[in-house]
């Protein structure tokens, strides 16, 4: 008897986040035939996706980012997911995404991304099963993507007096931005979030330093900061993207003056 029950599978449960709501309507159908899966929410807001998640604890996340700029709001909900723990498995279901987007995807803590004409049912099964056994779904070029973000400079972590970090990894990323004098929007391009959320970023990373200015926030990150800033090697992808920012800022400033 209990040998039996301890065989017995639950099946994985899944929550999709779908801001068209055809997709995801379409996927709970299909899920629907399928004994291994349970679908216990859609949802097309951010805000109702996490409530989902908080609710009902699923095994999987479901993002679909096939719309034009749908990235931007797939890692935003990517990082809410991240900030109240929750410990579903996120994949990132997309057209064709930039080596850009692919790296801010797996960087936000994606574990999966299926993409151009392998997005069918079968493949996006295969790729839950994967992804909930603990493994990563990517291609080959998507992995190259990955180790080219990984051959970057490494900036020192900031650390309290008991050597552990102070910021989250995304608000080390924002304040090595903002120290480089880029805006909210520019971080926001770069970072592929809302404005609001940079700024809500800014406000946690003020409140950890005990700053109360961007000012304050540059000084201590030069004090405390190595590498990228400082060094001398060739500039990350990071600052790459950061370049062409201020570029094209500058650009659009001279053209406007003419």
């Amino acid at each position: 008897m209990t040998s039996a029950d301890s065989s017995v599978r639950l099946p994985i449960s899944i929550a999709i986040f779908d801001a068209t709501g055809i997709t995801s309507d379409l996927l709970r159908r299909a899920f629907s035939m399928q004994s291994e899966y349970k679908v216990v929410a859609c949802s097309n807001t951010i805000e109702g996706t996490v409530r989902a998640v908080v609710e009902w604890k699923p095994d999987m996340v479901i993002v679909c980012a096939f719309e034009q700029h749908s990235s931007f709001t797939a890692i935003e909900l990517l990082d809410e997911l991240s900030r109240i723990g929750s410990s579903a498995h996120a994949i990132i279901l997309s057209s064709h995404p930039t080596s850009d987007e692919t790296v801010a995807y797996f960087r936000a803590q994606a574990r999966g991304i299926l993409s151009g004409p392998n997005a069918d049912f079968a493949v996006l099964c295969k790729c839950v099963n994967c992804v909930h056994s603990g493994q990563i779904w990517a291609t080959s070029e998507q992995l190259v993507c990955l180790i080219k973000s990984l051959s970057r400079s490494k900036k020192m972590t900031i650390v309290n007096a008991k050597g552990l970090p102070i910021l989250s990894a995304r608000e080390e990323e924002v304040l090595h931005l903002l120290a480089k004098g880029l805006s909210n929007r520019d971080m926001a391009t770069i970072l592929m979030l809302s404005e609001h959320t940079v700024r809500n970023h800014l406000f946690h990373i003020f409140d950890k330093l005990g700053v109360s200015s961007r000012m304050e926030a540059v000084l201590y990150a030069f004090n405390h900061l190595e590498g990228p800033m400082h060094s001398a090697k060739s500039p990350t992808s990071l600052e790459k993207m950061a370049m062409r920012v201020e570029t094209e800022h500058s650009r659009s400033k001279q053209s406007a003056s003419i």
